[in-house]
């Protein structure tokens, strides 16, 4: 049997037209988004969601806050110490690969910490962890500027911003909730379904990366002495709990990170393919926004630590009703997040970032009131300042860092600013941990020895020996200040 043929139709085809082309970016840029935000708020989450745990795992593990300190400043320090190497990694094999594979790190560490069984496992596996957050954390803001014109690339970074800020809220108030209804345990195991939808969706969601073809030239004596002298300074900082600042093993801790650290400047100005191109830092609105994101940091610890331990051991506050209150911050920065984002666009992120370093200067200053009679709305309004000014400060800021490196560096500026942001916390968690347990171990012996019983003399030392770290919050708040205000808005736009 014949069969009849008939001629292939064929439809003319539509041309590819710029407006296709527009949607397509417009769609994308949206999806780079909700990824990049997605693990963004997974990784914060995981320093808010451990710091409101810190009183339980004292009592569960039986230890001192200077061992269970580690819980997040060995996430943190593991974090830092990488991201420079994942962030040029990145620019090289793709910044997808290198994201996604961090989520998959990420969320077995999750996995494994809810397993824990000592502390000394659990800071382990934290480490783990770490290493995952930092292969995600060291490229999402790359990723959002890529996907993102150049013209909405504050708007894009505001909203990335406030993943970051979500991670705060919601850290606190779920982990509040866990403990008071489950165990220290739950706040991991609980989240690892999320952290294994997170990579999930890197893997539909992102475009593969467009690399150039010239191979992965890694630059390993850089890599070796960053994370070296890193680990070395922050690592110093934090036995000055134990040994005080300013002992012999701290001066030996500090200065070796401090010679190592000057080392990795002299490979990185010598070798061809820098690890860190430090000709980054000749932009004076690149060297100033990022000295004022470092100071930012350091002076955050003292609030993120050591709020819970006033609010909980100092007012009596159950750890869902601490963070619940804590959250109050992390809304005043989504709120305030993308609106300084949009403005700084439109008029410049200099000024912006200065009024936020000045509100956030202010709000330290009223937080050395508070006492163990301060009311919660006095608690409030405060922690409302202070995130008005950390929202301010922190969209117009990584706009500035971002948008003064050229499009094939945004991979190691995104790891950069991640690192800046991460060493000003280690360290600064670091000086806030060692500053607040020798203050209260010197309040509570004098209240021992006027007769007050053990546990009254730590809750009437708490709020004295948290004033006294806050003022390391101000000092470093008003160095921002100062750093912000003389870099004028037309030499930023000048060296965009």
């Amino acid at each position: 049997m014949t069969g009849i043929s008939f001629p292939a139709t064929r439809f003319p085809e539509r041309a590819v037209t710029n407006q296709d082309l527009a949607a397509e970016a417009g769609n994308y840029k949206w999806k780079a988004l909700i990824t990049t935000a997605m693990g963004a708020l997974m990784a914060t989450m995981d320093v808010s969601i451990t710091n409101i745990a810190f009183p339980t795992l004292t009592r569960v593990f039986d230890k001192e806050i200077t061992t269970v300190i580690w819980v997040t400043v060995a996430y943190v320090l593991v974090s830092t110490s990488s991201m420079l190497i994942l962030g040029k990694i990145s620019d090289t094999v793709g910044r997808k690969r290198i994201y996604t594979f961090g989520m998959l790190i990420f969320t077995l560490g999750m996995a494994a910490c809810s397993l824990a069984q000592s502390m000394g496992e659990l800071i382990f596996y934290r480490c783990i962890q770490g290493l995952g957050a930092a292969m995600n954390v060291s490229c999402g803001a790359a990723i959002v500027t890529e996907a993102f014109p150049l013209k909405e690339t504050g708007r894009g970074l505001g909203f990335l911003g406030i993943s970051v800020s979500l991670g705060f809220i919601i850290g606190p108030v779920l982990g509040g909730f866990l403990l008071d209804w489950l165990d220290w345990r739950a706040i991991f195991y609980v989240r690892t379904p999320v952290a294994l939808f997170t990579f999930v969706l890197g893997l539909i969601l992102l475009k593969k990366d467009r690399i150039a073809d010239h191979g992965l030239r890694l630059d390993l004596l850089g890599a070796l002495t960053s994370s070296l002298g890193i680990f070395c300074l922050v690592y110093g900082v934090s036995r000055a709990r134990d040994s005080g600042f300013f002992s012999p093993a701290i001066f030996a801790w500090v200065g070796c990170g401090i010679v190592i650290l000057s080392l990795f400047t002299l490979q990185e100005r010598k070798t061809p393919n820098p690890l860190l191109d430090l000709s980054l830092f000749r932009n004076r609105a690149f060297l100033i926004a990022s000295l004022s994101l470092f100071f930012t940091f350091v002076s955050a610890p003292p609030f993120i630590l050591i709020m819970p331990f006033y609010l909980m051991q100092g007012i009596g506050m159950s750890p869902s009703e601490a963070g619940l209150l804590l959250a109050v911050n992390s809304v005043a920065t989504i709120v305030c997040g993308p609106v300084s984002g949009a403005l700084s666009d439109r008029f410049g992120p200099q000024r912006f970032a200065a009024a936020g370093a000045a509100a956030t200067a202010f709000a330290f200053v009223l937080m050395m009131f508070f006492n163990l009679d301060t009311g919660m709305a006095a608690i409030i309004l405060v922690l409302i300042l202070l995130g008005v000014g950390i929202g301010m400060f922190q969209t117009p800021n990584s706009s500035m860092i971002m948008g003064s490196v050229p499009r094939d560096q945004l991979g190691t500026a995104s790891a950069l600013m991640a690192t800046v942001r991460q060493v000003g916390l280690s360290l600064g968690m670091a000086l806030a941990g060692a500053l607040y347990t020798s203050r209260l171990m010197q309040y509570q012996s004098e209240w021992v020895r006027k007769g007050t019983e053990g546990s009254e003399a730590v809750r009437l030392s708490i709020p004295v020996a948290f004033h006294d770290t806050l003022l390391l919050s101000i000092i470093l708040s008003a160095v921002v200040v100062f750093l912000s205000f003389p870099l004028r808005v037309e030499e930023w736009r000048g060296s965009s």
